[in-house]
């Protein structure tokens, strides 16, 4: 029964690892989006800025507040790369937390197909000893009734 306990044990960490992975290959989802709205919101930033330089070359004014306009854009620009290069980082720590995690639910996965296939020899073999045991017994019947005769 022990190992019984074992195996069941072993499944229910397996089922965790498992909740644990799926968590955080969602968690890695969401980031990479994330990332990905930032990498286009940035892409459109630069057109942006690239836009604003063509358009006020007619106008003082319009020049005086397009540089304005412009140093705003390259600001947020660069508060934009910023959290993009911190986004990377964390998708990066979370890449190698989800490899980890993979390995921890492999290594129990791993050591509960072990541990089943060990429950199901020592079942085989009881069942066996049992068969074996009602064998024997049943030929000693037989052997007493039959000389008893």
């Amino acid at each position: 029964m022990n190992l019984q306990h074992t195996v069941a044990s072993l499944r229910r960490l397996a089922e965790l690892r498992a909740r644990e992975v799926e968590g955080l290959e969602a968690e890695q989802v969401q980031r990479q989006a994330l990332a990905e709205r930032a990498r286009n919101s940035l892409r459109r930033m630069r057109e942006l800025l690239e836009e604003v330089g063509r358009q006020s070359a007619h106008c003082p004014v319009r020049a005086s507040n397009s540089a304005h306009y412009k140093a705003s854009l390259v600001d947020m620009i660069a508060a934009q790369r910023r959290d993009l290069a911190a986004q990377e980082a964390a998708i990066e720590a979370a890449r190698r937390a989800l490899a980890e995690a993979a390995l921890r639910r492999e290594r129990v996965q791993r050591t509960l197909r072990d541990k089943q296939a060990e429950l199901a020899r020592e079942l085989a073999s009881r069942d066996q000893k049992r068969q074996d045991q009602l064998a024997l017994q049943s030929w000693v019947h037989a052997h007493r009734f039959a000389h008893a005769y």
